[in-house]
């Protein structure tokens, strides 16, 4: 692209493309409405006056470089967004879960809606953990750009949010109406959604209900039931550092295995135990090496896909509604799959002899709260956290 140059009025100059006046035309008014913004309102924002506003986004005006600096800063769009085609769009996504999983084979259902919903313009590939590497890799890629998107629980964000570090425990939330509430709280907005923000991330469809399930499960050599009963247990521990924190307290011995080593973890006896979805113990097969499952009551975070914001920013606001589009409708897909999951469950326990139990719930829950307060005084979080979370309870 030649730029011609004099001073403030440096303007986008002739381009090989003989539409670019009609595509940065397009955008911005598409970006405009988005915002739920008049052409009244926004000309007088950015200091020019509604005719030529007018103009530019019908491609009969050609916008300096300071207009469209001070549309972008309105629009909270980065420059390249008026200019960038739709073949440039974000397609890598990251994950730690293998295709074959129900959950992983949502995700490619997800890849797959995206196509669908944006016609093409925006296409996604998946790569699991085994090519792009850990959680904590993933986390620094999508930070830095290095992938577009990265479909896990928020969890692994816990480096960037105090509320995180506290959500992605277990029994944080005594339901689904307080993890309802959390998500609608001014705490989730500012100290998740803004922080994440903060840190080039962005969550598609945050409300979006992508459960874990259908229920979490405690997978053992050897029946528990209680907090007790697990102490010195050898436990798979996620790449979270509270999480790992939280076992200790419990009494086990937390050993951090990346998901893609659980099996071989299990059959070389580095550990005897897990908190796992029990959807995964089915498709994975978990119970010939660990017979014991105990049904734990308690609601995990979501999965949720985040992608780079910058790249987010750069869709057109269509573009961005057809991923959100994409999430919701690949999580009911999840749903289903897990109820397909949950109807082999009988066969699996006669096949491999295993045993599921259901445990009474409040031990796991005094003994988690108890342990809270505890990270709260050693420093893990902001203090006040713990009653912050406690009062969304009753609200």
């Amino acid at each position: 692209m030649r730029r011609e140059t004099a001073g403030d009025d440096l303007r986008i100059g002739p381009t090989s493309e003989d539409n670019i006046g009609q595509v940065v035309g397009q955008r911005i008014r598409e970006a405009r409405k988005a915002a739920g913004l008049s052409l009244e309102v926004m000309a007088q924002r950015v200091g020019i006056s509604v005719p030529q506003l007018s103009k530019l986004e019908n491609g009969k005006s050609t916008a300096t470089i300071r207009s469209l600096a001070k549309i972008a800063v309105e629009l909270q769009r980065p420059p390249n967004y008026f200019l960038q085609s739709d073949s440039e769009m974000p397609r890598s996504l990251g994950t730690l879960l293998p295709s074959w999983d129900p959950e992983g084979r949502a995700i490619e259902k997800f890849a797959e809606l995206v196509g669908i919903k944006t016609d093409c313009r925006v296409t996604i590939v998946v790569f699991p953990a085994a090519q792009l590497g850990s959680a904590a890799i993933q986390v620094q890629a999508l930070t830095n750009g290095a992938i577009d998107l990265f479909a896990e629980s928020l969890g692994f964000f816990e480096g960037f949010s105090d509320p995180l570090r506290l959500a992605s425990l277990p029994f944080c939330f005594t339901g689904e109406a307080h993890y309802d509430r959390f998500q609608a709280s001014p705490l989730f907005k500012k100290e998740v959604r803004n922080a994440l923000r903060a840190n080039s991330v962005e969550v598609l469809n945050p409300t979006l209900k992508w459960r874990r399930g259908p229920s979490v499960v405690l997978i053992s050599k050897k029946l528990i039931t209680s907090p007790d009963e697990l102490r010195g247990a050898r436990i798979r521990c996620s790449e979270n550092q509270t999480t790992f924190a939280y076992l200790e307290r419990l009494g086990c011995e937390p050993v951090v295995v990346p998901w893609t080593q659980v099996k071989e973890a299990f059959e070389a006896g580095q550990i005897d135990s897990m908190i796992t979805n029990l959807s995964h113990v089915v498709s994975m097969g978990f119970t010939r090496f660990a017979r014991y499952m105990t049904q734990l009551d308690y609601r995990p975070l979501d999965l949720s896909f985040a992608i780079n914001r910058q790249r987010y920013q750069l869709l057109s606001p269509a573009l961005q509604e057809g991923l959100n589009e994409a999430a919701a409708e690949a999580g009911q897909y999840c749903v289903n799959l897990m109820n397909q999951t949950a109807d082999q469950l009988p066969k699996l326990l006669d096949a491999d002899r295993a045993v599921l139990v259901k445990a009474a719930a409040e031990p796991w829950h005094a003994r988690s709260l108890a342990i809270f307060d505890d990270l709260e005084r050693a420093g893990c979080w902001r203090k006040g956290l713990v009653g912050e979370f406690r009062a969304l309870v009753d609200d």
